[in-house]
């Protein structure tokens, strides 16, 4: 037990008691971590601007393990707040589905330096507008699929290997297939060669080039919807931000 240093953004807060907050913070070091905030609902809280949802800050955690099961946060410093997305109904919508997959994929204890570095990059693209929002959609989709292990096999033929010719892609095999393999498969998604190259960039470039590759508007939003439908087939879940982002942006069938 003692004093833990390390930096990462939060990511949720629930009410605790009536002036505690427990925090869910993706750190560099440690992973998911959840925390205490005691009198963090008070004006006098030192703790208040790295609380703010989605702040990336220097964090103080004392590692207690009481019966709570949680550490107890003892410092924040802000790095970055992020404050144009909170400011920002549409950028509000998109963060907040971005940090309900992260918080669905890192794992309590357990450091993955990816996951904070995409979300810090999708965060930052938001705030600052570098590119079209079902890019940094798109681009968070696909990366996180392949940060957690399901990294889309768009290369070859997953039945026969085969490298040309027109594919289409299972969601739940992760796969391409040849038009003659696709024939034996339903409910296929294609992908123009284009597309095929854009996913395997998406999956595979540095962290820091991450949104640095021309696509049409029209790959990009096929794109965006695809990986939508790629992550809750491989993490086998549903996300309730991606309905709502959806009502925000009037795309809610």
């Amino acid at each position: 037990m003692g004093l833990l240093k390390t930096t990462g953004i939060v990511t949720k807060t629930t009410k605790f008691s009536e002036n505690s907050l427990i925090v869910t913070i993706i750190t560099k070091d440690f992973g998911k971590i959840s925390a205490i905030a005691q009198n963090a609902r008070t004006s006098k809280s030192r703790l208040i601007m790295g609380l703010q949802l989605f702040s990336y800050s220097e964090i103080v955690v004392y590692e207690s393990r009481t019966k709570t099961g949680l550490f107890k946060l003892n410092e924040m410093n802000v790095i970055e707040s992020f404050g144009n997305i909170r400011n920002d109904l549409t950028s509000l919508a998109y963060a907040s589905y971005f940090a309900e997959v992260v918080n669905s994929v890192a794992v309590e204890g357990v450091a993955d330096e990816d996951i904070l570095s995409l979300f810090l990059n999708c965060l930052f693209a938001l705030d600052k507008g570098l590119c079209s929002l079902e890019k940094i959609k798109a681009v968070f989709q696909w990366r996180i699929a392949s940060i957690s292990g399901y990294e889309p096999m768009v290369d070859v033929c997953g039945g026969c290997g085969n490298t040309d010719g027109e594919f289409s892609f299972d969601i739940f095999e992760g796969e391409c297939f040849c038009s003659e393999c696709a024939s034996e498969r339903t409910g296929l998604a294609s992908l123009s060669d284009g597309m095929r190259k854009t996913l395997q960039y998406i999956s595979e470039v540095e962290s820091k080039k991450i949104f640095s590759f021309d696509a049409g508007e029209k790959a990009i939003n096929y794109l965006s919807s695809l990986g939508e439908k790629y992550i809750e087939a491989q993490f086998d879940k549903s996300f309730g931000t991606l309905s709502y982002l959806k009502k925000v942006i009037g795309l809610d069938k």
